[in-house]
């Protein structure tokens, strides 16, 4: 097996139910990929300032980057290679879509950049508290022309409905001018047409030079699918939450996100 790049989700797979990794165990693994020049990415829907937050011990390691489910592609030596943020005839689309479905989303509304969250000021107060520690900045706005960087995703959240009704209403106003995909983590992210983990790995890797059937990649969600597809090495975790065992050739994880799953089987398959 000739491995030359690796990937990895976040939320459910590589890290931990409490965020957390296991860093020594990162390092030793670390370590060996660097001395087999194998490439090591992080391929997640949240943004870079929540990984920032996340390898902060790591932050002088070659670590590439797919981050917004596909929407900024980051190469090691922080070179951008890719990044595309939602038209603003798309973002007004989607903000009227939000304003006339019911339920609204009453867990979280985000209009994300990288560093800087906004959010509609008509949100319920304190529904966004759990996002704020993660972004630099919050911002509040009335209308989206009021905004004025890069929106690269808007999340939702509900408490109690079903994401995937939104899903196809969402759809129906939408069509192909974007992608829809669920968060990882329970909730729906909006991102521009043609965006995704397969889109951002397959930039990386022609940057690397680096053919599908050398990249092994992991996940456990519906955003990583298409990576998964993509891949000639996937691999899902035990705990997955989706019907993501339909794919072709697909391996599973022997430990779940709470005990190193990916870890050791990285450790495992650069051992052997």
């Amino acid at each position: 097996m000739s491995i030359k790049l690796i990937a990895t989700d976040l939320d459910g797979t590589f890290l931990r139910d409490d965020k957390s990794f296991d860093a020594p165990l990162f390092q030793k693994v670390f370590e060996k990929l660097e001395q087999q020049n194998i490439e090591f990415a992080v391929a997640t829907g949240v943004h870079q300032r929540r990984i920032d937050m996340i390898f902060k011990h790591f932050k002088d390691y070659p670590i590439n980057f797919v981050t917004n489910n596909g929407a900024r592609v980051i190469r090691s030596d922080n070179t951008v290679l890719f990044e595309k943020a939602l038209p603003l005839d798309v973002l007004k689309d989607i903000q009227i879509l939000l304003n006339h479905y019911q339920p609204r989303p009453d867990h979280g509304l985000v209009y994300a950049t990288d560093h800087t969250a906004y959010m509609p000021r008509s949100n319920p107060k304190g529904m966004n508290q759990r996002y704020f520690q993660y972004f630099n900045e919050k911002k509040y706005f009335d209308d989206v022309d009021e905004i004025d960087q890069p929106i690269f995703k808007v999340t939702m959240n509900w408490q109690n409905h079903d994401e995937s009704l939104f899903y196809h209403a969402a759809h129906q106003a939408l069509g192909h001018r974007v992608h829809i995909t669920e968060t990882g983590t329970g909730g729906i992210d909006i991102v521009p047409a043609h965006v995704n983990k397969a889109s951002g790995l397959k930039i990386l890797a022609q940057n690397l030079s680096i053919e599908p059937q050398n990249i092994a990649a992991f996940g456990d969600g519906g955003n990583d699918l298409e990576m998964l597809n993509f891949v000639g090495h996937p691999y899902l975790m035990p705990n997955t939450r989706h019907k993501l065992n339909l794919l072709q050739d697909y391996q599973i994880v022997h430990n779940d996100n709470n005990h190193s799953g990916v870890l050791y089987t990285i450790n495992q398959l650069i051992t052997n």
